[in-house]
C-alpha cells in the first residue's frame, strides 16, 4: 500500500471521526424538515401532527435571498485584460451558466445552496470541468451530500484547510469510461475487482445515510458486479488524489488541473464559526422550539379528542350484557337497576387545552424572532417585539431584511468565489472555439472597449466565436450585492417614475442638464430603453403594442429626415428678409447724427 493511500484512509478516519458529534445534529435538522417527528412528547400521543413552521421559514428565506440568477462582472486582474474580461463575463452569463446543469438547473443548485445551508449550518459544492453527451464542454458545479464532504482537523474554514476530502460513490461503467481518459491509472485491475463484489453504497450503516432519501426508499440487492462503490478524493491545493475504498487502490495522482493553487470547493455558509468548520444553521438554532410546537398541537388534539370522548366509569353489577357496550350514535345498551349508576363520564379539566392559544403563539414568535420575521398570529400581547401600528410593521420588517442581507451576504461570498473558479477553470481548460448568439447592439457596446471582438463576430447568424487563448488567465469576479433579491414590482415602477420625471424637469430651452452632466462624466442615457422599462413593468396587457420599436431600416428612415429638417432649418434661416442691399442698422446715438472725421481739420 502506497503511503498516499495511508495518508487518505487516516485523514479520512480522523474526519469521519471529528464528526460523530454533528451527525446527530444533522439527522434532527432532516427530520425536522422533512417532517418526521422527533421530541419525546408526540412520540406517545396519538394525534401524530407535525407543524412545518421552521421549515417553511427556512424555504421562504431561501426563495427570497435567491430569487434570481446573480449579476456581477469578470475582472482582469492585468489592466491589459479589460476587453478580454468582458468576453469572458459573455462566456459566463450566455455558454456556462445555462449549461452548467449537472444534477439541476444554475437557479435551482443556487436555491439548494442556500436552503440545506441553512438546515446544516454549511454547505458544500464542487467546481470542475465536465464533458455532456449534448456537446457542452465546460465547467460546472456539483453539490455535495454533507455526510460526503471531510475537511481538514483542526481548519476553521475551506479557506484554512490544506486539503479536503470528497467521498463519491460510482457505478463500474464510471470505472470503465476512465479507461479512454488521460491521466488514469489501475483502471483494469480496479474493474476486475469490482466484479467480483457488491456496491459498498447499499451496505452502509445509518450514519452514512439521511434521513429520508437512504432510508425510506428500498435499497436494491447486493449483487457482485452491480451497485455504487466508495471512492475518496483528496484535494489539495496542488495535488489530487483518486482511491477506490472498495478495490484498496489508487487509479488518479497528479498535479491540480485548475492550477490556480486554490481547492475546488465552495462552501456557502449559514453562520459560520471559530470551533466548528461545519458553522451552525437555523434549524439548528430553532429545533427546540419547533419541538415545543409539535409538542403543543399533538398534546392539545389529544386533549380535544379526550373532551368530546371522555373517559367513561362502567358499573359492570349494572350492566347485563357487557357486549351491547358499544360507544356511538344511537347505540343501545343493557343495564339494570338503577340507570343513572350504570354508567358515567369524567369530567376533566379544560385548563391544559384553554391554554393552547397561548402556549402555540409563544412559541411561534420565538421561531419568528428567530428569523426576525412577523405574521398576524403574533400580536404584541404576546410578544413585545410585535406590535401591530405602522411603525412597528416598519421596524419588524427592517429585521427581516437585516436577517436576510446577513444570509445574502454569505451567499454572496459563495457565489463570488464559485463563479471566479468556474471563469477561470474556462481560461484555463478551454480547448477550441466557444460560439454564442448575440445581438448587434451587445456587440458594438463590446467593441468600444474591445475592438478584436467585431473580427469574431457573424452579423448573418448572429453568432460570436470566441476562440481559444487571451488573457492572463487570473480573473477576479465581482457580484453586484443584493441583484438575487426579489425585485419589489411597486418599488421598481416608482423608481423608474421618478427617474422619467427628473428627466423632464431638466429641460431647458438649451438642452437637458441632466444629459450634459452625465455626458461630461462619460456616460449616456438612453431616455427611450428608460421609458420602455417603464411601459414594459406597468403590467398593462400587449405594452408592445403601445411601444413599438424601430427596424434599423426605420432607424435610418429616421435619421435622414431628422438631417433633412436640420438642413432646411437652415437655409430657411438664411433666406428670412437677409437683404443684401439693404442699410445695415446702426447703433443708438441718442438722437445725434455722427460726424464725420475730416482728417483732423476742426
Amino acid at each position: 500500500m502506497s503511503t498516499i493511500t495511508n495518508e487518505i484512509k487516516s485523514r479520512f478516519q480522523a474526519s469521519f471521526d471529528s464528526l460523530k458529534e454533528k451527525r446527530p445534529v444533522w439527522d434532527s435538522a432532516e427530520e425536522l424538515f422533512h417532517g418526521q417527528l422527533n421530541d419525546a412528547v408526540s412520540s406517545k400521543t396519538k394525534s401524530q401532527v407535525f407543524d412545518h413552521r421552521l421549515s417553511t421559514l427556512i424555504i421562504e428565506r431561501a426563495y427570497r435571498v435567491m430569487a434570481q440568477l446573480p449579476v456581477g462582472k469578470v475582472r482582469g486582474i492585468s489592466k491589459n485584460d479589460l476587453g478580454d474580461a468582458k468576453l469572458k463575463n459573455l462566456i459566463l452569463d450566455k455558454y456556462i451558466i445555462p449549461n452548467a446543469n449537472a444534477q439541476f438547473d444554475f437557479l435551482t443548485k443556487l436555491r439548494l445552496v442556500d436552503m440545506y445551508s441553512n438546515i446544516y449550518g454549511s454547505f458544500y459544492s464542487l467546481v470542475d470541468w465536465d464533458v455532456k453527451p449534448n456537446g457542452y464542454i465546460g465547467p460546472d458545479i456539483w453539490l455535495l451530500n454533507i455526510r460526503d464532504v471531510f475537511p481538514q482537523v483542526g481548519a476553521v474554514s475551506v479557506e484554512d484547510s490544506e486539503f479536503v476530502i470528497v467521498r463519491t460513490w460510482q457505478p463500474i461503467s464510471y470505472f470503465e469510461n476512465l479507461k479512454k481518459q488521460d491521466g488514469f491509472k489501475n483502471i483494469s485491475q480496479i474493474v476486475e475487482k469490482l466484479k467480483k463484489k457488491a456496491g459498498s453504497k447499499e451496505g452502509r450503516d445509518s450514519a452514512n445515510k439521511s434521513k429520508r432519501g437512504e432510508t425510506q426508499y428500498p435499497e436494491s440487492p447486493e449483487v457482485p458486479g452491480k451497485g455504487f462503490y466508495e471512492v475518496l478524493t483528496q484535494f489539495e491545493r496542488d495535488r489530487w488524489v483518486d482511491y477506490c475504498v472498495d478495490a484498496d487502490i489508487e487509479f488518479r495522482d497528479g498535479k491540480n488541473p485548475h492550477d490556480n493553487g486554490e481547492l475546488p470547493i465552495s462552501c456557502k455558509y449559514s453562520m459560520p464559526l471559530l470551533d466548528d468548520v461545519m458553522g451552525m444553521g437555523d434549524m439548528e438554532r430553532g429545533d427546540s422550539m419547533q419541538r415545543v410546537i409539535n409538542a403543543v398541537w399533538n398534546l392539545y388534539l389529544d386533549g380535544v379528542k379526550m373532551s368530546i370522548f371522555p373517559p367513561a366509569l362502567i358499573n359492570k353489577d349494572n350492566i347485563a350484557a357487557m357486549s351491547s357496550i358499544k360507544w356511538g350514535a344511537a347505540e343501545k345498551w343493557l343495564v339494570r337497576g338503577q340507570i343513572d349508576d350504570a354508567v358515567k363520564t369524567i369530567q376533566l379539566s379544560p385548563q391544559g387545552i384553554s391554554t393552547f392559544n397561548n402556549t402555540q403563539q409563544t412559541a411561534n414568535a420565538s421561531l419568528l424572532n428567530l428569523f426576525g420575521t412577523s405574521d398576524t398570529t403574533v400580536t404584541q400581547a404576546t410578544d413585545a417585539g410585535y406590535g401591530k401600528t405602522p411603525q412597528a410593521l416598519q421596524m419588524q420588517q427592517a429585521r427581516e431584511n437585516t436577517r436576510d442581507l446577513a444570509d445574502r451576504f454569505y451567499m454572496e461570498r459563495y457565489l463570488a468565489s464559485t463563479m471566479k473558479k468556474m471563469v477561470n477553470l474556462i481560461s484555463k481548460k478551454q480547448s477550441s472555439a466557444i460560439t454564442v448568439r448575440m445581438f448587434k447592439e451587445e456587440i458594438e457596446e463590446i467593441a468600444r472597449s474591445y475592438p478584436e471582438v467585431a473580427d469574431m463576430y457573424d452579423e448573418e447568424k448572429g453568432k460570436l466565436s470566441i476562440n481559444k487563448g487571451g488573457g492572463s488567465n487570473l480573473y477576479d469576479y465581482e457580484i453586484v450585492s443584493g441583484s438575487t433579491a426579489a425585485m419589489d414590482s411597486k418599488a421598481q415602477q416608482e423608481n423608474l417614475s421618478s427617474l422619467i420625471t427628473l428627466y423632464i424637469k431638466s429641460q431647458t430651452p438649451n438642452g437637458n442638464t441632466l444629459v450634459a452632466d452625465l455626458d461630461r462624466e462619460g456616460y449616456t442615457l438612453k431616455f427611450g430603453e428608460l421609458f420602455k422599462k417603464v411601459v414594459a413593468s406597468s403590467g398593462i396587457q400587449d405594452w408592445d403594442k403601445i411601444l413599438v420599436e424601430k427596424t434599423e431600416e426605420e432607424k435610418d428612415q429616421t435619421i435622414l429626415q431628422n438631417d433633412a429638417q436640420v438642413f432646411q432649418n437652415v437655409l430657411a434661416q438664411m433666406q428670412q428678409g437677409q437683404n443684401m442691399n439693404a442699410t445695415p442698422p446702426q447703433p443708438d446715438m441718442g438722437g445725434q447724427m455722427p460726424q464725420p472725421n475730416m482728417g483732423g481739420m476742426q
